[in-house]
């Protein structure tokens, strides 16, 4: 695994080298006469030559650098699959508890058939005349490198690693294979389509999304193991689309113009969150008795409309789990499983003029559901409802103009009623009533669609 995670830096790092070298080489600006575009952009450092009709834009190095091929071909997938290999143990474990509080006996085959779903979209849509990226022949090309190079990779390294899947059958869960798949379908379609439309992006990127967390919902694999395949499945088309541009060139290609890389003065979004959550305080139970709680793991949706490109209002609704145990009796182990819908104000600023990045603050306040209200089996039952309240702040990053990513930190606590019941022989003797307080500390990330 670390000859795997080492291979990945050296060609991820060869291919930045190669992104930073070109966006450092000097090029001469194209005479603005020969232009027909409203809006022209041209390297960091060249002329400005400003006429009458087009609008000149020069790009930052930076934003160069992040234009680069080599930069949009790797900037996804390697951060999926270099996350995928570092949580495979204790990060994949809390997420597995997460499963286990809230789906212990969910099954579903349905991921066994829309893994493909994204490709039928594709091949429907082009069957129906709608004009995409590549020819006929030259997507075909395409997608057949990507499929074999998906291919290769995922049976390559699910019997080298040899990961035990979560229900013990096999030791072959690293990486999913059905989540890959679906990726290599959404990636597709998104490369021939996605600059028809950003929401048949979206669409297939969604439904690959579901897949890769019903595979974990079936027991079938780890959150490291979907994290990975959804890396090798962008990375594989993107590489399996090189490939074939080396083949063809510029035959059979429409040029749709470049991609949008506009940064939106309001950054409203909706997104996936996944973290690790900390627990910040113990339940007191009297006698010297308390419950202590381990880390966790939390995820749900968040999504802020923005009414300028400051202030917006939002929400967000997520399912969390503590490992608790009672601190005398250790070996009963415990949890507890709470959701939580709240509502708020959100704020955000961008870190610069023109900038990708953006620091956001949030405050929210709304209801926790607990999903075991039998903390304590006969001895605390707590009420199904409480209050509950949020406060964060996260940096996010925009990919494109309707893809970002997000990382966070969020501050919350919530309330809860227990009535007690005199158990003796765990050393608990208190009982009627009692109300108590959870404080939590969740860091993550959030993938987000922006709209």
């Amino acid at each position: 695994m670390k000859k795997l995670l080492v291979l990945i830096t050296l060609v991820t790092i060869s291919l930045y080298n190669t992104a930073l070298a070109q966006t450092t080489t000097e090029q001469a600006p194209q005479p603005i006469e020969s232009l027909s575009l409203d809006t022209v952009y041209i390297p960091a450092g060249a002329i400005e030559q400003l006429g009458d009709t087009p609008t000149v834009f020069v790009l930052s190095k930076g934003e160069e650098f992040y234009r680069n091929k080599y930069v949009q071909m790797t900037y996804i997938g390697v951060p999926l699959v270099i996350t995928g290999v570092l949580s495979q143990q204790y990060v994949a474990g809390k997420f597995y508890d997460l499963r286990n509080a809230y789906a212990p006996n969910y099954h579903c085959d349905i991921d066994d058939y829309l893994q493909y779903a994204p490709g039928v979209a594709t091949l429907i849509m082009k069957a129906c005349g709608v004009k995409s990226r590549s020819s006929w022949g030259r997507m075909i090309v395409s997608d057949a490198f990507s499929v074999a190079i998906m291919a290769a990779a995922v049976n390559g390294m699910k019997y080298s690693v040899g990961t035990l899947r979560p229900d013990g059958s096999r030791h072959n869960s690293f990486p999913s294979g059905h989540t890959a798949t679906a990726f290599t379908a959404a990636h597709i379609l998104h490369k021939e389509y996605g600059e028809v439309s950003p929401w048949i992006s979206v669409g297939g990127y969604t439904v690959a999304t579901f897949v890769g967390i019903s595979r974990i919902l079936n027991n079938r694999h780890w959150i490291s193991d979907v994290l990975a395949g959804a890396g090798i499945g962008i990375l594989s088309t993107e590489l399996g689309y090189f490939l074939a541009d080396l083949i063809f060139k510029e035959k059979a290609l429409y040029d749709f113009g470049t991609p949008d890389f506009s940064i939106p003065e309001r950054p409203s979004q909706i997104g996936l969150t996944m973290g690790l959550q900390f627990p910040l305080s113990s339940i007191e139970l009297g006698n010297g008795q308390r419950l202590i709680s381990a880390i966790g793991s939390r995820m749900g949706v968040e999504g802020t409309w923005y009414i300028n490109s400051n202030w917006g209002i939002g929400g967000s609704a997520a399912v969390s789990s503590l490992p608790t145990t009672l601190e005398s009796h250790p070996e009963e182990l415990l949890s507890i499983d709470a959701a939580t819908v709240a509502a708020g104000v959100y704020g955000s600023l961008p870190l610069g003029e023109n900038s990708r990045f953006r620091v956001s603050i949030k405050a929210l306040a709304g209801c926790n559901f607990m999903a075991n209200t039998h903390i304590i089996p006969q001895a605390m039952i707590s009420d199904p409802a409480g209050f509950y309240y949020e406060t964060g702040v996260s940096i996010s990053f925009l990919a494109q103009r309707h893809f970002g990513a997000n990382i966070f930190c969020d501050y919350g606590g919530y309330t809860f009623s227990a009535t007690h019941s005199a158990q003796p022989q765990y050393g608990l003797y208190r009982t009627g009533r009692h109300n108590y307080m959870m404080h939590n500390l969740t860091a993550g990330i959030t993938t987000s669609i922006l709209f």
